[in-house]
């Protein structure tokens, strides 16, 4: 059986250990030996206090044209390294390299990635494959690097399990809607919450899991059909609350995957969310939830396909111009209270739905066959 060596570091997301721990049905996993932290602890750290040494590291990272190279300790017995966004530094073995979106090559440093597109290119070429999240993504990349990539590129979805076998919905006629996300004015926490104050029937309840401004929470105190959470650990989500949820609502204004989307697909839950890049690989609108149009982005082509791309701006000045200045996008937010609206009837019909689509495209099967195929020579 192969030997495959992956690249994981301290602060690496859930995803990519899970891909470490589910490779073991095709390969050996070979790992650096670090300690998983959760995305909860890897937000605490980052929203911590830097120190001398990283606030010249960050301002080095803005400023230089940096490729994303890494070391890959430990990894002597591999046959094949499995990096994520980065090329493997002192190394010639065989590598694969898994990419969210193309920039992520340059620590998603747009000036960065144009300087040095010549350069990537000829080290992508020596990449055994090149997998991503998303279609979206895989599309996004021969959009920028040319079709001479297309044959060794492959997009694999996170790894999930058939987790809507483990729900415990305990239905008597309540509906309930639930918004997981760290960034809350990224993800279209106010237009969320804007909306569902709005929503007239009491037979629905919000859950909130996600940092809120105190401000903010005060301003819906009153409406006792709304419960707001701090940020929880995967396993409290996947045990508790994604078992007993019914729809996930999730305006997000900047995404590229989203994988809260997908974890909640993989739950069998309506999803109500943006068109954003990759978005609708996983919400066929009206069928297992509703896809909202994007309050000022538009498609664009991307390798012939259209596509709200968020992506290629600059997600400084996206957020300043976008977010900071704007508290509210009331279109998305009637759009929002629309589908909700039609959540309270179809919700069941777009979970049986979510369960079909969740089956029939990223099923722990068929994520099997898509990375067997990725560290296939």
């Amino acid at each position: 059986m192969k030997k495959v060596y992956f690249n994981l570091r301290k602060n690496s997301r859930e995803r990519m250990w899970d891909t470490a721990r589910e490779a073991a049905r095709v390969c050996e996993p070979l790992r650096s030996g670090v300690e998983q932290k959760s995305s909860v602890m890897r937000a605490g750290v980052r929203g911590g206090k830097a120190t001398p040494f990283q606030k010249v590291k960050r301002i080095l990272f803005r400023l230089l044209p940096l490729i994303n190279h890494q070391s890959v300790p430990n990894s002597g017995a591999a046959d094949l390294l499995y990096m994520w966004g980065a090329f493997p530094k002192g190394s010639k073995k065989p590598f694969v390299i898994e990419m969210d979106n193309p920039f992520v090559l340059t620590y998603y440093k747009k000036f960065a990635f144009k300087l040095r597109l010549f350069e990537l290119k000829r080290k992508l070429k020596r990449a055994q494959k090149l997998t991503f999240l998303s279609e979206t993504a895989r599309h996004h990349a021969l959009e920028l690097f040319g079709r001479e990539f297309a044959e060794k590129s492959l997009a694999i979805p996170p790894f999930m399990a058939r987790n809507y076998q483990n729900n415990k919905r305990p239905g008597g006629g309540l509906v309930r809607f639930i918004f997981v996300g760290l960034g809350f004015r990224r993800k279209g926490g106010p237009e969320l919450l804007d909306a569902f104050s709005k929503l007239p029937h009491e037979n629905a309840c919000l859950t909130v899991v996600a940092p809120v401004d105190e401000k903010l929470k005060a301003q819906y105190a009153t409406d006792q059909r709304i419960t707001f959470l701090p940020p929880q650990s995967r396993e409290v989500l996947f045990k508790e609350l994604y078992p007993q949820s019914d729809v996930l609502v999730f305006p997000s204004l900047h995404e590229t995957l989203g994988v809260v989307a997908l974890e909640a697909l993989s739950f069998g839950m309506g999803i109500i969310t943006t068109n954003l890049y990759a978005t609708p690989e996983l919400v066929k609108d009206k069928i297992n939830g509703r896809l909202l149009p994007h309050p000022f982005l538009k498609p664009t082509p991307l390798n012939g396909v259209p596509v709200v791309d968020c992506v290629t701006p600059e997600r400084s000045e996206f957020e300043n111009k976008h977010l900071r200045a704007v508290p509210l996008y009331e279109e998305l937010s009637a759009n929002v209270l629309s589908a909700m609206e039609e959540a309270m009837t179809n919700y069941k019909e777009w979970q049986e739905n979510s369960v079909k689509h969740f089956e029939a495209n990223f099923s722990p099967d068929i994520w099997e066959r898509k990375f067997k195929q990725a560290i296939t020579d």
